[in-house]
């Protein structure tokens, strides 16, 4: 059975699989440009501790099968509280279960009963969930994003 909860990022961490987890989302967001993943827990763990970072994962048998964790700050841009995503990810395989949008769902919940203005999604350029978000009606394109490396 299929469960969305809100979680901790020491619950995600100490997750059996969650190097399993990390090195398909790692594979499958790559960036050419970038240098690949290298997840600082304490880091997440500091965002937590200051209320700014969220967490909710999916799991199914007791395993996780995915996660969503964002940000709910104050934009200066804007002024208000926004959240933004900062990592989503669903096992391949298990992306046929609805997990993803009903991650999305609980994130959307959450951050506007926290009085969040709305949310930003941050996805790969040509990958799934863009196609999904792109489609929707109720997510709007924003903003396309460019990177450039100063590395060579």
């Amino acid at each position: 059975m299929l469960e969305i909860k809100k979680s901790s990022i020491s619950e995600l961490k100490n997750a059996s699989n969650i190097q399993e987890l990390l090195e398909e989302y790692a594979t499958e967001s790559a960036h050419k440009n970038m240098p690949r993943p290298d997840v600082k827990a304490e880091v997440y763990l500091a965002l937590e501790a200051t209320g700014i970072l969220h967490t909710f994962i999916s799991k199914e048998n007791n395993n996780i099968i995915g996660y969503i964790t964002f940000l709910i700050t104050v934009l200066p841009h804007y002024g208000v509280p926004m959240a933004v995503t900062e990592s989503f990810f669903v096992r391949k395989i298990d992306r046929k279960t609805g997990a993803g949008l009903r991650l999305l769902s609980a994130a959307e919940d959450y951050a506007k009963n926290a009085g969040a203005f709305g949310i930003l999604v941050s996805a790969p350029y040509d990958g799934v969930l863009s196609k999904i978000l792109h489609h929707s009606t109720e997510y709007s394109p924003s903003n396309v994003i460019f990177f450039r490396s100063f590395k060579c």
